[in-house]
Formats: structure tokens, sequence, C-alpha cells
């Protein structure tokens, strides 16, 4: 039987307090479907499309067409078809590393992909008096655990400390407890468990080696902020070059040469001026890696 109160707890002010979320009674609903009701009118009042005419909207302005959708589907069947192989097996381990980590690329494109419809819909007017209604529900049934008092005065009240952390915690706990949404949900994915399972991840689903090192998808050292790393730490480019940690680099000079081989060494003023610029902030960093995710190496593997 699903439980009918979730707890969490939420730092306020200076103390840890525990808050709930409960499952909303038949009032809870009532009156989040008189919210929707009205955001609903207001919505189509102010102009917002509903969303059975939105496809031909979207196709109209150019957001959405035939051959995305086409690629929505055969996106959707490549990722279906990876998830087969990792759950039969006998292929090599290379391999299946090898389609797991395509299989993120995959599934990072349909991400955006899709992210093109949902933010439409979003707008429509059933979205808009949807999201009132669920900002309605995580507003009433947020309580003090040890009280049962409410948190939220009302729905305004709600809305107004939205960026606090018990706003935020009560509506993903909400979501979860009434959506099943996991918490582990990127972790359970199929390309992600086969990776954990064999160590070709860490707990944070960073590619690493086999001695635990963060590396990119082709196999090189990068530090926690994905900066390309010599085995002692030190900055490198892409290609292995060392530079420093602004990205200028790191070299040892040697004078340059003039027709007949002799070395052009700098007058006292244009090597002053040459240290000037070299103090001053490059505009531009080189050996900052593209901070590589596993969807983008993924991508450039195919």
């Amino acid at each position: 039987m699903p439980s009918n109160k979730q707890v969490f707890k939420v730092s306020i002010g200076d103390k840890e307090v525990d808050l709930a979320v409960l499952r909303p009674t038949a009032s809870h609903a009532r009156e989040a479907q008189l919210c929707y009701n009205s955001a609903f009118a207001e919505a189509v009042k102010s102009g917002a499309l509903l969303r059975a005419k939105l496809e031909n909207v979207l196709v109209e302005q150019g957001v959405w067409s035939e051959e995305k959708q086409e690629k929505n589907d055969k996106l959707i069947q490549d990722i279906n078809e990876g998830e087969q192989k990792l759950a039969k097996g006998g292929i090599k381990l290379a391999a299946a590393k090898h389609l797991a980590l395509e299989m993120r690329g995959l599934r990072g494109q349909l991400r955006t992909l899709i992210s093109e419809r949902t933010d439409y819909e979003s707008n429509t007017a059933e979205g808009q008096a949807e999201n009132t209604r669920f900002n309605s529900l995580v507003s009433s049934c947020t309580v003090y655990n040890d009280t049962g008092k409410t948190v939220f005065k009302n729905l305004d009240d709600y809305l107004n400390r939205s960026a606090e952390e018990a706003a935020a915690q009560a509506a993903g706990t909400f979501a979860n407890m009434m959506y099943g949404l996991d918490d582990n949900y990127e972790k359970n994915l199929p390309e992600n468990s086969f990776l954990s399972s064999y160590k070709f991840v860490d707990e944070d689903l960073r590619l690493i080696n086999d001695e635990g090192q963060l590396i990119d998808s082709d196999g090189k050292l990068v530090n926690e902020d994905g900066r390309y790393v010599d085995a002692d730490g030190n900055f490198i480019d892409v290609d292995g070059n060392p530079v420093s940690e602004e990205g200028d680099y790191k070299f040892e000079f040697t004078p340059f040469l003039d027709d007949k081989g002799n070395p052009v060494e700098l007058t006292a003023e244009a090597e002053a001026e040459t240290e000037e610029v070299a103090e001053k902030p490059a505009p531009k960093k080189r050996g900052r890696p593209k901070k590589e995710t596993v969807e983008a190496g993924a991508e450039a593997e195919e």
C-alpha cells in the first residue's frame, strides 16, 4: 500500500527541521482543481494555445517537422535496440562499453529534441493550468512533521517562497510520491547500470580508468573540472602540451633566428613590452578542453 506521507529534512535558519508531504485528500484535490480551472481560463483569455492546436503551430513555425519526428522515432528505436543488446550480453566487454557510451549520446540527443516540444507544451493553456494545480497541491500538502501544520499559508505564499530549500524539496518529494519518480533514475538507466557494474564510471557516473582516475571518452586524464592533466596533475592541452592554469602554453622559449641562423635578441624596450602583454589576462584560453560529457564523446564516436 502506498505511503500517505513522505518525510524529508530541510534547513530553516540555523535549524534542521523535519517536513513532510501528505498524499492529497479529496479536499486537496477539489481545491487544486479550482486552481486549475481558474488558471486555464486566465491562460485562454491571455491568448495561450490549446494543446490540440499546438502540433499545427509547431509545424507552421518550423519548430517541429516530419524530419524531426523521424529522428525522434529513430533515436528511440536505437536506444531500445541498445538496451536489448546489453540485456542479452554475449558480446565483447569493450563492444558493450562502446555501446553503452553510444546510448548515452543518443539519449542526450533525444532529450534535446524532446525539450524543443516540451517547452512549448508547458506554455499551452493546459500546461499552465496543470502547473498551477501541481503547485496548489504542494502548497497545501506540505506540513511540519511534528505538528501537522502547513508550511505555506497558501498558493501565493508557496510561489513567493519557491526559491527556498523547503519549497524545492517539497516539490521534488511530492512529485516522487505521486508520480513514482526515481531518485536514482540516471543511475538505473541500462547503459549507466552496465557502466557502473563493470567499474567504467564512478559514483557520479563520470568515466574512470582502471586506477579510478577521471578520464574523457578517449581515455585521456582529466581533473574534477574536466581540464586535461598529465599523470602528475599538471595542466596540458588535448595533445599533451604543457599549459598554465590560465591555458597559456608553457614551453621553454628559445630565441628566434635571423636569416643566417643567429639568435635574434629582443631589445630591453621590446622585452619589457612583451612581459607587459604576458601579464595581461589572456582573452582566449587554450588548452582548456570543451568540458566533455560522455554524450558528446559518444556522438563523436558515431
